[in-house]
Parts: structure tokens; sequence; C-alpha cells
């Protein structure tokens, strides 16, 4: 199974040589495609080829392109090779309003008790969290995750809009980019259709499922960055990401959360979500939906 995580900051040529993934950045580093879970490419320097991009495709390599400002700007994903493709995609279609509205209110429950784990983790009261994440209705038709968010984020860093400390919020960004890219490559791989959301339906979003399922990870994110990323940053809260900043936000791959009473790496919890979102559409009960817990100290 796919394990590695490969970050190209610096210019290069990478190229396919008898299945293997070729870096030449002055030496020439050989790696294992079937090795490779993601593949960030984060410099304008970099050539890749053709066939090289072919091969990780049929292999279910996510390639992530990011942007000047080192921010993931698009994702390069498999066509799904599923057999059931076509009929898990007509399920989804055929998906019913109220499945939709049952399936969201979970997604934020868990989103929201997330939240107060974390704040609970951080020596915060996260009671009143706990208390919202009991009244969210079908739908989220009284907006909770907009009133668990202002509370969440004015005690956590001290801005309830999360736009003031550009640190944290390009942190924040950069690791849920990420652990988006990874749900939408199991969207794809598992014959679900990526625009095809269940709260999100922006015409202009190709990934509006991704940013429904990433809800409930959106926590567990914040936690990492938190207590794995910002305390070895050294330059300043006021400052972009650091090298030493990306490096440690890619391993969030291998942070830990809890589905189903299971501890399963991120780079798996994500699969483990998008299978069970598959089980609830087909059987029509939101209750197969798995999502994730905060891993607790």
């Amino acid at each position: 199974m796919a394990w590695r995580v490969i970050d190209i900051g610096n210019p290069a040529q990478i190229s396919l040589k008898n299945g293997q993934l070729i870096i030449k950045q002055g030496e020439e580093v050989s790696l294992p495609i079937e090795d490779i879970d993601s593949l960030i490419l984060d410099s304008y320097g970099i050539n890749i080829t053709a066939n090289l991009l072919t091969e990780l495709a049929q292999k279910g390599t996510t390639v992530v392109v990011c942007d000047s400002k080192h921010l993931p700007a698009s994702l390069i994903l498999p066509y799904s090779q599923h057999s059931r493709q076509a009929k898990i995609s007509r399920q989804q279609i055929a998906m019913n309003q109220p499945l939709k509205k049952r399936l969201w209110r979970k997604i934020i429950i868990q989103k929201i008790v997330n939240q107060a784990v974390v704040l609970r983790e951080f020596d915060y009261d996260g009671q009143a969290l706990f208390e919202l994440a009991k009244v969210v209705r079908s739908g989220d038709t009284t907006n909770r995750e907009s009133q668990a968010a202002r509370l969440y984020f004015s005690l956590l860093l001290n801005d309830e809009t999360r736009r003031k400390p550009i640190w944290y919020n390009a942190a924040l960004n950069y690791s849920y980019a990420l652990v988006r890219s990874s749900l939408a490559r199991h969207i794809a791989a598992r014959g679900l259709i990526a625009s095809q959301g269940v709260f999100h339906r922006s015409e202009l979003n190709s990934f509006n499922l991704a940013d429904d399922l990433i809800e409930s990870f959106r926590p567990i994110v914040d936690e990492y960055v938190l207590a794995r990323v910002a305390p070895f940053h050294f330059d300043g809260p006021g400052l972009g990401l650091s090298k030493q900043d990306k490096e440690r936000i890619v391993d969030i791959f291998n942070y830990s959360a809890i589905i189903s009473g299971k501890k399963l790496a991120i780079k798996y919890a994500t699969e483990r979500l998008v299978e069970s979102f598959v089980q609830s559409i087909e059987s029509q009960d939101e209750n197969r939906l798995l999502l994730p817990e905060l891993l607790t100290k």
C-alpha cells in the first residue's frame, strides 16, 4: 500500500524510468511509484513528463500542484476504474433531500464535538460546544456550525474570523488542502461524482463532496497544526510558511484519528470515510457514515 508523500519544492526534472519515479536535481533519485501516496509539486521550475503523469494516475497517486503562495492550486486525479462506477454515481445523483440533510446533520455534529474536544485539549472550556452539538437540526437549518466556529476560533486563536493570525491561517489552509486532496482522490477512485455535494453545491467548485466530507476532519487538522507544527515555528506568527513548516505539515497524513473505535492514520481515515459514504447512499442510511474523532491525549 502507498505510504510516501513526496514534496518537491525546488526546480527539478521528473520522469518515468522502468516503473520508477526519477527526480533529477543535480543528482538523480529513484523511487518506486507504488510506494507514493501523494506527489506535491511546489516550484515553477519543475518539469514533469506526460507518461509519468499517466503512470501516477494508473497507480492511484494524487498529484498536488501548488501556486506562487505555496498553497495547493489544483489536483490531478485518476479516473475511477471501479467496475461499479456507473451504479454508484447514479445512486449519488438519486439521493433525496431528507437523506442529504440527515448526513449533513451528522457531519456537523461530529465537527462541533471534535471542536469541543480540541478546546479541552488546549485547556479551554468546550462545554458550550458540546451543548450546541446536541441541538443541531436536520440540515443544520439553525446554523449551529457557524455559531460553534465563532466561539471555537475566538478561544483557540483569539479571532473568531480566523483571518488575523496570518501564519496560523496559512498553516491551517495548507493542511486542510492536503486532507481535501486525499478525500478527493478516494472520491474519484470509488466512482463518486466529486462536484455533487451533500451540502456544498457551488457550480464553480469541482470538489463539493470533498468539502462536505472534510468538515469533521478540520478540528483534527487544527489540533495537529497547533500541537505539532506551531511550537516549532521560530520566525514569528506574522510570517508565511517556511520550508520546515511545510515538511511538518505534510506529515499530517500519518497523524491519527479514531474511526469506528479504530486508530487510523489520516491517509487511511479519509479512505474509510469515503467507503462509508458509499455504503450510506447505497443503504439510504446516514448511520452507515463513519466520521473521524479526535485522538485525545
